[in-house]
This record gives structure tokens, C-alpha cells and sequence, in this order.
């Protein structure tokens, strides 16, 4: 969750009611009550990363943009990168991180406190509902494998986003999307297998 301050909630009242929208209206754009809008506006609540994005963007503001940023200590802040590539929660080819598309301002308490971190796209829909076709994830590069959860992954010469489970003799590659097979790769089976990162995060496309 991020801290709405004062000076955040005022710009965004304003900016809002230059468009003619409504505490409700805004409500329901973001899918919040119109109490919670009324508090963001006061500086007096949190609110989480999905629902800033979308605030934002139906705003017509840059969560980037320094009239933003100002409002929060830069020290709140990590630089992460938007590579210009796009991985599948189907099937796909990872084409290697490459180009950075821009860098995005983003709240340290949602991110891993150390290592290399940087959005991708996801396309597909093997695994939804937990990240639908156009989605972007935060990816912890080289993070190794930590626990059972979301990874991007690479299987031969192709790459996807999947959710992974340790079993004994291998690990379990598991769609969130109950239409997709299970399947299961172990050192024996002749499988190019590589843990490329961690997902982190996931910010739904609006």
C-alpha cells in the first residue's frame, strides 16, 4: 500500500475535478468506495499500487511526473527499467533483455529491496485469473529459486511465466488457467530448464 500525503490528495482532488468527475464517478472507476476517495483526497489513507496506476491514468497524470513524485521522499522511489520485450503466459521465444523501453519511479515497499528488477509484458491467457493477457510484471532477475510461486522461466526456446512448485525428482509447472496442462521437468528428462527470475509484482493492464 502507498501513503496518500496531503499534497498528493489535493493535486489529485484537482485534477479530478478539472475533468468534472465526481467522487463517485471516481469510486467507481477504481473500484473504491466514494469514503475511501474522500480520505485519499484528505491525505488521510492508503492506497494500493494497482489502484494509484489506474487513478492516475484516468486522471490523466504521470505517477512519474515530478509534481508526483515531489510529494513523497525520492528515498520512497526505486528506479526500475520497462524493457521493450514481451514474454508469454502461453507460448513464446525470449529474445534476451535487451532495450530499455523507459524507466519508471516506483514505491520501494511493493519491489525486493536488492538485486536487478524490471517490467515485462505478459501475453497469453494460460495464466489467469492471476495475469491476464497485456499484465506487466515485475521480474527479480537471477533470484534463484526461493519459494513456490510465480516465476519466468525458460523451457528450450521457449519462455513463459508459470507458477512453480518443488516435487520431489523435479518441479511442477503449473498454468493458473485450469484449461492449460500441468507438466513436470526434472534433470533427467532432457529439458533445456532455466529459472530466468522471480515475479515480484503484477499490475494489471487498464
Amino acid at each position: 500500500m502507498q501513503r496518500i500525503s496531503e499534497e498528493l490528495g489535493n493535486l489529485l482532488k484537482t485534477k479530478a475535478k478539472s475533468k468534472g468527475l465526481t467522487q463517485a464517478e471516481i469510486a467507481s472507476l477504481i473500484g473504491l468506495d466514494q469514503s475511501t476517495v474522500s480520505r485519499i483526497y484528505k491525505g488521510k489513507t492508503q492506497i494500493s499500487l494497482e489502484n494509484y496506476l489506474i487513478l492516475c491514468h484516468e486522471l490523466g497524470l504521470d505517477p512519474n511526473d515530478l509534481s508526483i513524485e515531489k510529494t513523497e521522499s525520492k528515498e520512497g522511489y526505486r528506479t526500475i527499467p520497462e524493457y521493450n520485450v514481451r514474454v508469454s503466459a502461453g507460448h513464446g521465444e525470449f529474445q534476451g533483455i535487451e532495450e530499455v523501453k523507459q524507466n519508471l519511479q516506483m514505491p520501494k515497499m511493493f519491489l525486493p529491496e536488492n538485486g536487478q528488477v524490471g517490467f515485462v509484458r505478459v501475453e497469453g491467457d494460460s495464466m489467469t485469473p492471476t495475469i491476464a493477457h497485456g499484465d506487466y510484471v515485475a521480474v527479480e532477475f537471477d533470484s534463484g529459486y526461493t519459494s513456490d510461486g510465480l516465476y519466468l522461466i525458460r523451457i528450450d526456446d521457449a519462455v513463459f511465466v508459470k507458477r512453480l512448485q518443488r516435487k520431489f525428482g523435479g518441479v511442477r509447472i503449473i498454468s493458473d488457467n485450469s484449461q492449460y496442462e500441468e507438466m513436470t521437468v526434472s534433470p533427467d528428462d532432457g529439458n533445456d530448464f532455466g529459472l530466468i527470475g522471480r515475479v515480484a509484482l503484477v499490475i494489471r493492464k487498464t
